[in-house]
This record gives structure tokens, C-alpha cells and sequence, in this order.
């Protein structure tokens, strides 16, 4: 069990990772650009984020299964948000230069 849980620590890592690059450049995109979709891609990249921590958080730290499940109830709202602005920004982006 111990090297299921190291895998699901280092795919989460990978996955902040990766995020974080992406929160980057759309952030960069947003000064450079001015164009609100980056804006928004850019915001539904820091809900992904919170829901990565919150659904991960008891692989990095032991707690009661209790506690977990709040934990990812708490994530639902975030996830559909972070889903709702990504899909929005990303149809946004293809109006504009479409």
C-alpha cells in the first residue's frame, strides 16, 4: 500500500507542477494580451490547484477517514468551478481568434 501511496504523492507533485507552469504563462499571456480569456483560464487554473491540494491532502498528511471525505466534499464545488471557467475560457480563446 505504502507504494501505491508514494505514486499518488509523486503523480500529485507532477501535477501541481505542471499546473503551476500553466498558471504561469496564462498569467503571462493576460499582461502581454489583455484578452479577459487568459484572465479566466488563468483563474480556473488556481481552483484546479486548490482542488488538487484538497483531494491529495490526506496522502501527504495521515488523518482520519472522516476528515478525508470532507475534504473531498469540499473539493466538488471546486472542481466544477475549475471545470466551468476552463471550459468558458477555453471556448472564449477559440471565439477570439477563430
Amino acid at each position: 500500500m505504502q507504494s501505491v501511496i508514494s505514486l499518488i504523492q509523486f503523480q500529485t507533485v507532477v501535477a501541481l507542477v505542471s499546473c503551476g507552469i500553466f498558471l504561469y504563462m496564462q498569467v503571462c499571456a493576460y499582461r502581454r494580451h489583455n484578452q479577459k480569456f487568459f484572465l479566466t483560464l488563468a483563474i480556473s487554473s488556481v481552483f484546479a490547484i486548490a482542488t488538487t491540494l484538497l483531494t491529495s491532502w490526506p496522502y501527504f498528511m495521515p488523518m482520519k477517514a472522516e476528515q478525508a471525505v470532507n475534504l473531498f466534499w469540499l473539493s466538488i464545488p471546486l472542481t466544477i468551478l475549475a471545470t466551468v471557467l476552463g471550459t468558458w475560457g477555453s471556448v472564449q480563446f477559440f471565439r477570439a481568434y477563430a
